[in-house]
């Protein structure tokens, strides 16, 4: 059932309105569409997911119901320390600001691994309603209907349910759950309450590890198991932080770093899997798996992304190994071309090309490859990248260059396969 006018519960606490809007670099205004996006597009970019204030309140309350992170010490904290929180808190914190502000609000539960282990808002604004999903989150706000609302970093395909909502998303880099299911019938505060608490429970995600992350409209920066990633719609940057983490976290996110380190001597904090920064692009196809890397599963089909950039020369074609020399077209020659020489390993049963590129002094490795997430398959190109890599996480026009020549590498196997060019995700 929609919560209707009488239905909308404002469940305000006394939280620092001014300078929670001064923290969110916004002014005050007349509640509104307008207004009620910039805040929650604001709230998402400055305020963080992050577990570790969870982690640090479950090991220092031992009540079961005083462990929920009321809004008022989250606001304090965050103020204080750079802080956020998780799902819950999220969803609390900002209800209590958007009460203040004169919203008419309702907390929302819902699912995303199982019932009930999700938070969510509605909000209403004269005659109609909006999803405010500030616990995930989502990169916006959502019409109480079904439809499609389109985002930079993908669509949100949202369609009813029994319940309420069923959210999924399609985005050129996969990662975590894609669908969400959000409930249409308003929860009370006990009800809240106990699904919060609920989410206390030992060995749950985001008690066993800290992590991090913070939304822009462009993308999305996050921290887990080690690793810096970097996500726009159709790429990822992955840097390990091997040395001084929390410091370097705390720069990069705006955190406190005593804060983090607390939370690391409870949960542990694992050195990352890969030791070198890594730049993949994505893109989806509507083929199968073996369908989309038959076309580049064997030298001469592999050899057809250089037509009409490159010539072949030299080529040595085995079963696995292939290599060459590859060199600018006559046409463009005017002096003596560098030499690159390419290697190429081919594993049919991960479905995936290691390459190695030398020119002059300078080697470069990566990979092109087939990967399926949620019944959906990619073409994936990686690039390792030289260096710690830390340098593109300040220098994002840099990460854009270096993204667009995969991505071109994609689109040209994209051509290869037989029904033509990939989905752009």
């Amino acid at each position: 059932m929609d919560p209707s006018a009488n239905e909308l519960m404002i469940q305000s606490s006394p939280v620092p309105v001014d300078e929670i809007l001064e923290a969110l670099d916004l002014s005050r205004a007349e509640p509104g569409s307008g207004f009620l996006e910039a805040l929650a597009s604001r709230f998402n970019a400055r305020v963080l997911f992050e577990s570790a204030t969870k982690i640090l309140r479950d090991a220092r309350v031992s009540e079961s119901r005083e462990k929920p992170r009321h809004p008022e010490a989250f606001w304090r904290e965050h103020l204080e320390r750079g802080s956020g929180g998780t799902c819950f808190a999220r969803v609390a914190a900002f209800d209590a600001l958007l009460s203040e502000l004169g919203f008419e609000v309702a907390r929302l539960l819902g699912g995303v691994e199982r019932d009930f282990d999700h938070a969510a808002l509605c909000v209403r604004l004269g005659d109609k309603q909006w999803i405010c999903d500030v616990g995930f989150p989502l990169p916006a706000l959502l019409p109480w209907a079904a439809g499609a609302v389109e985002t930079s970093l993908g669509t949100l395909a949202v369609s009813r349910t029994p319940r309420g909502f069923h959210v999924s998303w399609g985005r050129g880099v996969p990662a975590g759950p894609s669908e969400i299911e959000i409930f249409g019938e308003p929860a009370s505060e006990a009800e809240f309450e106990h699904r919060w608490r609920d989410t206390f429970r030992k060995g749950t995600r985001f008690l066993s590890s800290v992590r991090l992350s913070r939304q822009t409209n462009e993308q999305v920066v996050s921290f887990a198991r080690g690793e810096i990633r970097v996500d726009d719609r159709h790429t990822r940057l992955s840097v390990p932080i091997t040395q001084a983490r929390p410091q370097r976290l705390a720069e990069i996110f705006g955190i406190d770093a005593p804060l983090l380190q607390e939370a690391f001597a409870i949960a542990g904090d694992p050195a990352p899997v890969e030791t070198e920064p890594r730049l993949t692009a994505y893109l989806e196809t509507p083929e199968s798996a073996a369908e989309a890397f038959a076309a580049i599963a064997d030298g001469p089909s592999y050899q057809r992304l250089w037509e009409g950039i490159a010539e072949v020369a030299d080529a040595q074609i085995g079963e696995r190994l292939w290599a060459w020399v590859l060199l600018p077209p006559a046409s463009a020659v005017t002096v003596p071309p560098p030499k690159l020489t390419e290697e190429v390993t081919c594993d049919r049963d991960r479905r995936e090309l290691s390459v190695h590129r030398s020119l002059g002094g300078r080697e470069m490795r990566g990979a092109f490859r087939v990967e399926e997430h949620s019944g959906k398959t990619y073409l994936v190109r990686e690039a390792v990248l030289p260096g710690a890599g830390e340098d593109l996480l300040r220098h994002d026009a840099h990460r854009g260059r270096l993204a667009g020549t995969l991505s071109v590498e994609l689109l040209a196997w994209a051509r290869l396969i037989p029904s033509g060019p990939a989905s752009p995700g």
